[in-house]
């Protein structure tokens, strides 16, 4: 079966141009399943029945496996059986009678106004770096956009004269408005900042790493980190706190 799960994998990225992070959650929760079969004395798919994978979704209960994950699991086992359903690996869908335990929404959380401000006046000086991070968390805090998509920003997505910026990201081709603040901060930061922060690169990231590089959401997480905690701020501010404030 390990076969025909690498094979559904390579359909994903191939026609459905899934991104690495889901990729490797597929494989890793359809490798789970095949190992749990296997252990049961099933290594065909055409063998596996609607108990076997009850079974299953009892057997990931057990291993207090949050709701959340058992979900994620939920997902990719529909999607592998409606693929080999549609190859027809088997004659009938058995996946089609699970559902997916109930998740409770949770407010996201937010940061407090006062502690949005503290932050912002951290990054606040002339040098490429102290501009580009200045911009980028007053960008995030304007418009309320992912990290993935603040650090994929093209210089073109950009328009300064009207005031906003345009997200080309995968699910999203929205117009986010930006603030007066951030308006000043981007201005400042694309006179200033950005031509010396790609080294020569000619690359038309809007916001390049210290290497000239496309920064990681991981790499701005460090940079809000560290801006909090010079800010003297309890607790933590993440990204995701910041954009839904």
């Amino acid at each position: 079966m390990e076969k025909i799960v690498l094979e559904y994998v390579e359909y994903l990225k191939e026609v459905k141009g899934i991104s690495l992070n889901t990729e490797m959650a597929y494989r890793r929760d359809l490798m789970k399943l095949v190992r749990y079969l296997d252990s049961q004395g099933i290594h065909e798919v055409g063998q596996i029945t609607a108990t076997n994978l009850n079974s299953y979704m009892l057997h990931m209960e057990k291993q207090k496996l949050t709701n959340t994950t058992i979900s994620r699991n939920v997902a990719s086992i529909k999607g592998f059986f409606n693929y080999l359903f549609k190859k027809k690996y088997i004659k009938e869908d058995v996946s089609e009678g699970l559902t997916s335990p109930k998740i409770e929404r949770r407010e996201p959380k937010s940061a407090t106004k006062e502690d949005v401000e503290k932050v912002l006046a951290v990054p606040n000086g002339k040098t490429p770096k102290l501009l580009r991070d200045k911009a980028m968390i007053e960008l995030l805090y304007s418009t309320g956009i992912m990290v993935e998509e603040l650090v994929s920003l093209k210089i073109q997505d950009v328009n300064l004269e009207m005031g906003y910026l345009q997200c080309h990201f995968p699910g999203n081709q929205n117009a986010y408005p930006i603030d007066k603040q951030a308006l000043k901060a981007m201005k400042a930061y694309l006179k200033n900042g950005r031509e010396p922060l790609l080294k020569g690169h000619g690359s038309d990231v809007l916001f390049p790493n210290i290497s000239g590089r496309k920064m990681s959401r991981q790499g701005f997480w460090k940079i809000l980190k560290g801006y909090a905690a010079k800010a003297g701020i309890e607790g933590t501010i993440t990204p995701s706190m910041l954009r839904h404030s």
